[in-house]
């Protein structure tokens, strides 16, 4: 199956640096572990949300642009899922 373009923004929680980064260090590793292929990373900074999330106003966002077959992005969504430190995550398709 052919490797299709893909982005992810993600939103963290911005109350605490360990756990933004252990956050952030999580949502890579599962990208890698779902056989996504990262070819863009950016840190958008810390931003005010328009909604809530979490009972949070803030978060720090973080964009990504990878590779990946379109069977592995439910598991990649899963895997976001149940990151505590993610607030938000959005992946969209490119292609």
């Amino acid at each position: 199956m052919a490797k299709k373009n893909y982005e992810l923004v993600l939103v963290l929680s911005d109350k605490n640096a360990d756990d933004k980064t252990r956050s952030r260090d999580e949502a890579e590793a599962s990208l890698q572990k779902r056989g996504a292929e990262i070819v863009q990373k950016e840190d958008w900074g810390a931003r005010r949300l328009y909604h809530l999330a979490k009972k949070q106003d803030r978060g720090h966002y973080f964009y990504y642009g990878f590779k990946s077959e379109g069977a592995a992005i439910p598991q990649i969504n899963g895997d976001l899922r149940v990151n505590a430190g993610v607030l938000k995550a959005m992946i969209t398709v490119l292609d």
